[in-house]
């Protein structure tokens, strides 16, 4: 990808087409589309727009912001890191090789919430939602979009890295709902001792590590090579993090709280028999949108039935 005055220019016609034929030949997944996104970032314009100027040469500077992409792109790393952010339920979300890319699946988590939120809303008998917790926030997709979409809650986000902690405070500024959420640097439950309001959280989300080890190698590559592992593996059976997680939880959960905990497709038993063995209250398992069972619900408003 070089350019001297006798070359042909590169348009963005023939940089899509050499782009999607350099990624199709190192097995990069969404070969075409990978291409269409890093020109786009390039040129400051939407992917389907690069279709409306395809014959548009290429300035050498904007050349040079493009090389390093498609060599980082090449090799395997995730181009949402490239471009400097991911999109969660429609919103960009700033990432980096510190949090993980927001997922599809962990939508599944809001719509849980908001499901129960607007049956309450409508003037159902639900519990009206004043406080959360957001366990492992991340890039604080789930904390920031829960503080939009449901107003004048008071969110308490906490991560065990500084530098996550860091990314989530600069999306929750760029979502303009700083204000209303408590960043904590902190491990696990910890740091809810100190921020839980009397009488403990109305909800509690977590997006926990819960990659087991034996499945540690089936993981694409641009995710065990790219992403950060203290967010994805949970040790030998995925478990590591959920386990004190749910032992220590029940104390800072409202009594008539919600419990909303995101875990691998294979994990749903174990993680079900943990919480109904600590008594956290009535449990139901909530498939994803891909029909996978994702999500441990624990409702307290709900009576427990005999």
């Amino acid at each position: 990808m070089s350019t001297t005055s006798t070359q042909e220019p590169w348009t963005t016609r023939r940089l899509l087409t050499w782009m999607g034929d350099h990624f199709a030949s190192r097995g990069i997944e969404g070969h075409d589309v990978m291409a269409q996104v890093l020109l786009g970032h390039v040129l400051a314009v939407e992917p389907i727009m690069l279709f409306t100027d395809p014959d548009r040469p290429t300035t050498a500077e904007e050349l040079d912001r493009l090389r390093p992409l498609v060599r980082r792109a090449a090799d395997d790393e995730p181009v949402q890191y490239l471009v400097g952010e991911g999109p969660f339920l429609g919103r960009p979300f700033l990432v980096g090789p510190e949090v993980l890319i927001p997922r599809s699946s962990s939508e599944s988590i809001i719509q849980c919430v908001l499901d129960r939120h607007r049956g309450g809303v409508a003037g159902g008998a639900v519990p009206v939602i004043r406080s959360v917790a957001d366990i492992g926030t991340g890039s604080g997709c789930l904390a920031i979009t829960l503080a939009i979409h449901i107003p004048g809650v008071r969110v308490t986000a906490t991560d065990l890295s500084t530098a996550a902690i860091d990314i989530a405070r600069a999306n929750a500024r760029r979502h303009g709902v700083e204000d209303r959420i408590d960043f904590v640097v902190g491990d696990g439950c910890a740091p809810l001792e100190a921020a839980a309001p009397e009488g403990g959280f109305d909800l509690v989300v977590s997006n926990p590590p819960y990659i087991a080890d034996h499945t540690w190698s089936t993981l694409d590559a641009n995710v065990r090579e790219h992403e950060p592992t203290l967010a994805l593996r949970g040790g030998p059976e995925g478990l590591d993090v959920i386990r004190p997680l749910l032992d220590g939880i029940g104390s800072h959960l409202a009594s008539d709280g919600m419990l909303v905990l995101e875990f691998g497709d294979d994990q749903a038993a174990p993680v079900r028999a943990h919480a109904d063995g600590l008594g956290l209250g009535p449990s139901s398992i909530v498939r994803d949108m891909h029909g996978d069972e994702r999500l441990l619900v624990v409702d307290r408003s709900i009576s427990p039935t005999s």
